[in-house]
Parts: C-alpha cells; sequence; structure tokens
C-alpha cells in the first residue's frame, strides 16, 4: 500500500512510519520540515507540505492509496503572538478535516487519524477547553467524510511513551538526564495519573488499522494506567538510580499543571475494549520496555548494545555473506534460508519480485560475466520492532568481462549499497527487501592468472 504520513518526521508519524516501512508499505513522509537526518526517516522519501496553511494539492495526495495523519497541533506549533485555544481550533478543528476532505477528494481510499484520548476520558473538558475541543472536532470531521469509497477511522492516544532511533527528543532527554539525577532536582512524580501508549504499540494500532479499521470510527486506545510517580520511577529503574520516586501534591517542572488537563492528583484510569485491541492488533504492558529503550538511547551509562542487538547485527552479516556467495558461485538454492517468499529485490533498471525471481540472478550472472565477486564491507543495523529491522551494507561487486570490446580481461565494479528491510521467520533473520543504491561504476583491465 502506498502511504502519505503526515507528521512523518516527528516522534509519533516518524516511528509509524518506519514501522509500515518495515511492514512492507511504500512510505512517503511529509510536514512542514524535513526529518532529522539522523534518522532512519532521512531514507524515506519527503513530500513538503503544511496542511494548516493548504499547501498540498490533490495530484499531490492522489498518489497515495492511504494517508496516516500524525500532525495534530498543540502548544509545541503555536505561532509567536497567537492565542493558543483559538489556533489549534483553526489548525485542528477546521484544518484537519479540511484536508481528510481534500485526500478525499484526490482519490485517497483509506485516511487513520492519530487523535487525543481527552475527549473519551473527560468529555466534560470539550465545551470548556478550546485545545480538548479541537481535537474532538478533527476526529469528528474526519469520520464525517466517511462512506465506502473513503474508509477513515480515529485512534485516540493518551500520553505517548518511545523514541525513534537517532531522533532528538527533548523532552525524553530531560526526563533521562532527571532519572540519572543530573539536574538536581529530587525525584517526584505529581499527584495524580493517567494512561500511556507506547510508540510501538501506536505503530501496530495504526499498521492494524489500515487494513482492518471500522470506517467512521473513533477508537479510544491505550495500554497502561499508571500514578506519575510510578511513570517517573520507570525512568529511574532504567537508569540504574535506585531511589524512592513518592508521589506529591506539588506542580512537578517536567510535568507541569498545565501539561495535565484533567488536573493534577485526579487519575485517568481506563482499560481499552478488548475487541478493539484484538482488531487493531496492538501490543499491551509495553510501557517499561519503551522507557528502557528512551534511557538506553539519551543515557550517559550505555555500556553495549543489547542482545536483541548483537543477534541482529550477527545475523545481518551471515545473510550479506551468505546473499554474496550465493551470486559468486550459482548458489541459487542457498537463497531461500536468507529471504522470505515475497522478497524484492531491485536497483537501476531491474526489479525482482518473489523468492523464484531471485533465485534465477546467479544464474543470470554467469551468463553475462566470466566470474563475479561481491565484496562485503561496513554494515549497520537497528532494531525497528521485535521481528523487523532495517540495514544498510556496503559492497563491491565486481564483474568480470573476459575480452572487454578487444581490450582483453576487464572488471567491470558497481560501488553498491544495499538498502535493506528484514524480518524474522520462525526465529531466523531474512532479508524480506533490498535495495540496491548504485553510487558508481568503474572499469579496469585486469590480469587473470591461469586456474590451477
Amino acid at each position: 500500500m502506498k502511504v502519505l504520513v503526515v507528521g512523518g518526521a516527528g516522534m509519533i508519524g516518524g516511528h509509524a512510519a518506519l514501522h509500515l516501512q518495515s511492514l512492507g508499505h511504500d512510505v512517503t513522509i511529509s510536514g512542514r520540515n524535513p526529518p532529522q537526518l539522523t534518522t532512519q526517516l532521512a531514507r524515506l522519501p519527503y513530500l513538503r507540505g503544511d496542511y494548516v496553511n493548504n499547501t498540498f494539492t490533490r495530484d499531490q495526495l492522489g498518489a497515495f492509496d492511504a494517508v496516516v495523519f500524525a500532525a495534530g497541533a498543540d502548544i509545541r506549533h503555536i505561532p509567536e503572538g497567537a492565542d493558543y485555544g483559538d489556533f489549534t481550533l483553526k489548525a485542528n478543528g477546521e484544518a484537519v478535516p479540511a484536508f481528510a476532505k481534500l485526500a478525499k477528494e484526490a482519490g485517497v481510499k483509506r485516511f487513520v487519524h492519530v487523535g487525543s484520548f481527552y475527549p473519551h476520558v473527560a468529555p466534560e473538558l470539550v465545551e470548556k477547553d478550546k485545545y480538548i475541543r479541537s481535537r474532538k472536532l478533527a476526529a469528528d470531521g474526519v469520520n464525517a467524510l466517511a462512506d465506502k469509497n473513503f474508509v477513515t477511522c480515529s485512534l485516540d492516544a493518551p500520553f505517548v511513551v518511545g523514541t525513534v532511533p537517532g531522533m532528538s527528543l527533548p523532552m525524553f532527554e530531560a526526563y533521562t538526564a532527571y532519572a540519572e539525577g543530573k539536574l538536581g532536582m529530587p525525584a517526584f512524580g505529581p499527584a495524580g495519573g493517567t494512561n500511556f501508549i507506547s510508540c510501538l504499540s501506536l505503530s501496530e494500532a495504526i499498521a492494524g488499522a489500515l487494513l482492518r479499521m471500522e470506517s467512521g470510527k473513533s477508537y479510544l486506545v491505550g495500554d497502561e494506567s499508571l500514578p506519575f510517580a510510578t511513570y517517573f520511577g520507570m525512568f529511574f529503574k532504567a537508569a540504574g538510580n535506585n531511589v524512592d520516586v513518592p508521589s506529591k501534591e506539588e506542580n512537578h517542572p517536567m510535568l507541569p499543571d498545565n501539561a495535565i488537563f484533567t488536573g493534577r492528583g485526579n487519575f485517568v484510569k481506563y482499560e481499552p475494549d478488548p475487541a478493539s485491541v484484538a482488531l487493531l492488533g496492538y501490543r499491551r504492558n509495553d510501557i517499561q520496555r519503551a522507557v528502557n529503550e528512551i534511557v538506553a538511547q539519551f543515557g550517559s551509562t550505555r555500556t553495549g548494545d543489547t542482545p536483541a542487538e548483537i543477534e541482529l547485527q550477527q545475523a545481518y552479516r551471515r545473510l550479506a555473506f551468505t546473499y554474496a556467495k550465493a551470486q559468486d558461485q550459482d548458489g541459487a538454492a542457498q537463497l531461500p534460508a536468507i529471504m522470505t517468499n515475497d522478497i524484492v529485490i531491485e536497483g537501476p533498471g531491474f526489479k525482482m519480485d518473489g523468492l523464484a525471481q531471485a533465485q534465477h540472478s546467479p544464474v543470470n550472472l554467469k551468463e553475462m560475466y566470466a566470474k563475479t565477486r561481491h565484496a562485503v564491507h561496513n554494515q549497520t543495523c537497528e532494531l525497528t520492532g521485535a521481528d523487523t529491522a532495517i540495514g544498510e551494507t556496503y559492497c563491491t561487486a565486481h564483474h568480470l568481462y573476459a575480452d572487454w570490446k578487444g581490450q582483453g580481461p576487464t572488471d567491470y565494479s558497481w560501488h553498491i549499497r544495499y538498502q535493506d528491510r528484514l524480518v524474522k521467520e520462525n526465529g531466523k533473520w531474512k532479508f524480506q527487501h533490498r535495495l540496491l543504491v548504485l553510487d558508481w561504476t568503474s572499469l579496469a583491465p585486469v590480469k587473470v592468472e591461469p586456474q590451477h
């Protein structure tokens, strides 16, 4: 599915974009600003656009099967001098439904809106608080457009916890420094609590909604209902700082009262509907894992890679070596062990869909050249989920012509970066997609030694 993720440079949209890509979707990200170059998001196609100021066109949106909208406006996005409530009413309550209407007119078939849990858990605030009213107007406005040709839903999420590898997230960087004791602040949490959901759980819900959503419905999604003191305590635990984190009736600088719309001292507890959780297919009890991931990324005490990361690195190396050997030694029979049945391999001027086509590659190389040699160089890889990952492998592929245009034996070299998606099947990592990025080629005469 061709998916546009609006807000794809941010934490929620960025995590969702990488997760959807790992599942095989063709993902483009969009926003007012491009993604941080330190993240894998910088490798995805990027469409600059500002939904508030209506810069998108029908032609642009018409290229996509689905839109994931994860760009709702909040306190971080208020222009200087603008009124917070009035701006969010315009940006969320008016501009989001208008953008969804444009997507519908462009021929987009599916639209997933990431909204807020506040209209569900505190309906009495809808008329009192302009921001909360704006989030309800956005969700309701999107779902009002639903029909048989335009399938919509709103995933209304609580506090979202997580990170995107390589992304700078000032709030969670500060939380980590706080938990490590670097800010000189006492350890405590404000009285009360709320529901939380991890980026991974929300990304799984988004992926499930794209395939199985009930059109026109707003889903209250969520995971764990926790006191704020317990939530902050998870950061201290992840940082290895074994101190008591009590609950206090005090304004907390890291989570001030104006960020707790239901009021300090109140505890927003709920369980998401089990049928909706099953339909959307997202995991539960994931908050401590998400916090551990945040502290591992931003903390100063990380000692090394996790066991899962080490396993991936070793497996990815073996996959690259086996692939290279198979190409050079007519090893088509080796490929099913390292590729999924739906493998896609593509590069300049070629594309192989499925394992059967991929197995022709070594045969084709043997027919085209006297000999080949694929030399694997540096690799980087990272987990995008429990059973999904992305990676990049540098490679020099040498192709030997026995006689190049009467000039004798010649090495035709490709200087390559393979950009890979991997999945774990039955406990084993495999290639699911290989994109061959050709940086340059070279031709050089060589001396071929006789074989003994």
